[in-house]
């Protein structure tokens, strides 16, 4: 993008002198450097990483070819990842048969009966962007994770206040659903602890850099469904511009042609990802933006299912312990790139702040909850640091 002024409008993101500006309050520089210079979304074979055989060679190739999308992109498709594909059909068919439901039994798991935005949302509840008249069109559910269901889980030594307890429908009206998410968080846990050993090798820290941060992790699935879009014109999304809140995303659809997730670059262009059968996109979040300075993108992006079928999909949401400080490391400050984050914050935190602005129904909306952290309870490493 040229030092001139320029301002385009697009769709719900306006860029206005090479800064793209949200009503979230998010802000993007997107003129200069590598980040957004993309009109395409790579795609990444893992096999280097899950192939016990795999030569340092292809392990090196693997770790430039992770830096190269995460800094360049922010988002990524990925390929030979390890999940057996039933377990992501299986996901698929729990979610149908979940939102099959009659309303009233939707609504019983309705997210404004949950502290912690777990549950149901119907059509038009979220607006996310607060740029349209309506909402989000989709309905969505969303579960989180659960200390005891872990293979590498802590149990009782997760605090309270971390937890988010889920709501589930009566498996009398939907047995599939409980099982078939907890089997597919289960796999999704499984890979992200091995990818985010490639990313801490690609920011220049040892494979088992984030393993202490991560002991109860963020964990999240939010199932979604998006009918087709009557209004094509712009008026109306599925789900407004916005960047992710944890640390990575990875998300599975079906159909898998659809192409309604739409990514910004720095033109201010939308990309959509092309995929191919048993693949999954992968997108950085704010922490991990946090994290490297903006170094690593926490790109904006939306969904406008255009298409004539509906679109499910299920992102996972990986993140860091709630209640791990994540600070910008040092190697990522530079004259060229400055400290763009003058504190610390820990995903209790940020994820909270987010949701409020997002969730303009819910009862958080009104009645703030406690956004940060009782004193005496964040953690570095996961070990508490006296004084924060």
């Amino acid at each position: 993008m040229s030092e001139t002024t320029t301002e385009t409008m697009v769709g719900t993101a306006g860029v206005i002198n090479g800064t793209l500006q949200l009503s979230q309050g998010i802000t993007r520089k997107l003129s200069g450097g590598v980040g957004g210079q993309f009109k395409e979304i790579p795609v990444i074979d893992l096999t280097a990483m899950i192939n016990p055989s795999a030569t340092e060679e292809e392990k090196s190739k693997l770790v430039t070819d992770i830096y190269d999308a995460c800094s360049r992109v922010g988002f990524f498709v990925i390929k030979n990842h390890g999940i057996e594909w039933k377990i992501v059909d299986a996901a698929f068919d729990s979610i149908k048969e979940f939102f099959d439901l009659p309303m009233e039994k939707k609504m019983e798991v309705h997210q404004s009966k949950s502290v912690s935005y777990q549950g149901y949302e119907e059509p038009y509840y979220t607006n996310v962007d607060r740029l349209k008249r309506g909402g989000d069109l989709k309905e969505s559910f969303t579960t989180g994770y659960d200390p005891f269901t872990d293979p590498l889980g802590v149990g009782d030594a997760m605090p309270e206040i971390l937890r988010r307890h889920n709501l589930w429908p009566n498996p009398k009206d939907a047995p599939k659903v409980k099982p078939g998410l907890e089997q597919y968080r289960a796999a999704c846990l499984k890979l992200m602890r091995q990818l985010t050993s490639v990313i801490a090798l690609a920011i220049g820290k040892n494979e088992d850099f984030f393993a202490k941060k991560a002991t109860y992790p963020i964990a999240g699935i939010r199932s979604l469904y998006y009918p087709p879009q009557e209004n094509q014109g712009g008026e109306e999304v599925g789900l407004g511009a916005h960047t992710d809140v944890q640390l990575i995303t990875m998300i599975a659809q079906k159909p898998y042609d659809i192409q309604a997730l739409e990514v910004l670059n720095a033109a201010g262009e939308w990309i959509s990802p092309t995929l191919e059968p048993e693949t999954f996109v992968v997108n950085l979040g704010d922490m991990m933006g946090r994290l490297t300075n903006d170094k690593f993108q926490s790109t904006v992006h939306r969904v406008c299912n255009k298409d004539a079928r509906g679109r499910y999909s299920i992102p996972f949401f990986y993140g860091l312990n709630n209640d791990e400080l994540t600070e910008t490391l040092p190697q990522f400050v530079t004259p060229e790139n400055p400290l763009q984050y003058e504190r610390g914050m820990t995903g209790y935190e940020h994820y909270n702040m987010r949701m409020q602005r997002a969730h303009h129904k819910h009862p958080s909306a009104v009645n703030k909850v406690l956004l940060g952290l009782p004193p005496g309870m964040t953690k570095i490493d996961g070990v508490i640091v006296e004084g924060l």
